[in-house]
């Protein structure tokens, strides 16, 4: 009995201690802490693509207006992660405002990656780093279809890339 209670509660404390993301059909509890890591990485990749200097000058007017406009969203979600990293914080998962954070990375990235492959090559590997990003933003938010997989390289390596710039 004694060894029946202790695997009891060895399981349950390392269940407990895993969960990073709790979600109810309307709502999801998220580690600021984690999140915020992530955000704040995002944060500094988009200030960083922003200042390519080869970027702005080929962008289409319909093309700047929409990066601005993604980087505004970008900018208002981290900033938003910022205010509320303190613990964790509860969310309606009907805004998915975690999961716009990786589309809107991603549709950015989809309007910048190939300007900056032409005139700006050293700085491709940069965006792919950049991608990376993506997944682990949204599986961390709870919001991928897909089960997550463990990706190549750990979030901690990928954020200290972005801020390498490589």
């Amino acid at each position: 009995m004694r060894n029946r209670f202790l695997a009891l509660s060895l399981g349950a404390l390392l269940l407990g201690s895993t969960a990073a993301c709790t979600t109810t059909p309307t709502t999801a509890t998220f580690n600021t802490a984690a999140l915020n890591n992530d955000a704040t990485a995002i944060a500094y990749a988009v200030q960083a693509i922003e200042g390519i200097p080869e970027l702005e000058s080929h962008l289409s007017a319909a093309d700047k207006a929409k990066f601005d406009n993604l980087v505004a969203q970008i900018r208002s979600v981290t900033a938003q992660v910022a205010a509320n990293s303190n613990g964790s914080i509860t969310v309606a998962t009907g805004k998915d405002w975690a999961k716009s954070l990786g589309t809107d990375l991603e549709t950015l990235l989809a309007i910048a990656t190939p300007i900056v492959k032409v005139y700006s090559p050293s700085a491709a590997t940069y965006m792919q780093t950049v991608q990376a990003m993506i997944p682990l933003v949204e599986s961390l938010a709870g919001v991928t279809a897909a089960p997550y997989a463990a990706p190549l390289q750990s979030p901690e390596l990928i954020r200290a890339r972005i801020y390498q710039g490589v």
